[in-house]
């Protein structure tokens, strides 16, 4: 069993390649995360690239499990941070197998705005997403040509508008939200 790691500080891209090298994009993960928790055999599940400079605690993975099993508390959130993060895998299922492309990228600005804000990570106007059009379709499971036009369908409505390369202004938080909204 090796480490597993806590964010403190930064942004992390969890992802799976493929053997014909196509990467997926599975989570990101902010501070306050866990990432490399599940592994088999002494190996990862996920790899996790650094989008930002990051700040991470090291667990060694047995020592922690034998503490966590005589701290019923922090068993608990343990239970709770895995539950969260199944959550988000779930929610990034239903944006990829119900949503057009115009709406995934929605989501995926309304979510990263949400969780840059809820994290602390950048409360600076415009966002900067810290991915490249790159990442984003490797996340979102679309093209780089797909994520582009959807960034300009979402420009020409007045609901967004880009300063830089991985730069964005909400133009209406309320509007960007329903767009990328799924229904249940």
């Amino acid at each position: 069993m090796g480490a597993f790691f806590k964010i403190r500080k930064g942004i992390v891209a969890v992802s799976h390649t493929l053997e014909d090298g196509r990467r997926q994009i599975t989570a990101l993960r902010a501070p306050g995360d866990c990432v490399g928790y599940l592994e088999k055999d002494g190996v990862y599940a996920f790899e996790g690239e650094a989008l930002t400079d990051v700040e991470a605690c090291a667990f060694d993975r047995r020592r922690f499990d034998d503490f966590v099993s005589v701290q019923p508390d922090l068993a608990a959130a343990l239970v709770e941070a895995l539950s969260s993060a199944l959550k988000q895998s779930g929610m990034l299922s239903l944006v990829l197998g119900q949503l057009r492309s115009t709406e995934r990228v929605a989501h995926f600005l309304a979510e990263i705005s949400a969780l840059y804000a809820e994290r602390h990570v950048s409360l600076a106007r415009p966002l900067t997403l810290h991915m490249g059009r790159s990442e984003i379709a490797d996340y979102l499971g679309l093209t780089i040509e797909t994520v582009s036009r959807s960034i300009g369908k979402l420009k020409s409505r007045g609901i967004i508008a880009t300063v830089e390369s991985g730069e964005v202004v909400i133009l209406d938080d309320q509007r960007l939200r329903e767009a990328g909204k799924v229904s249940r």
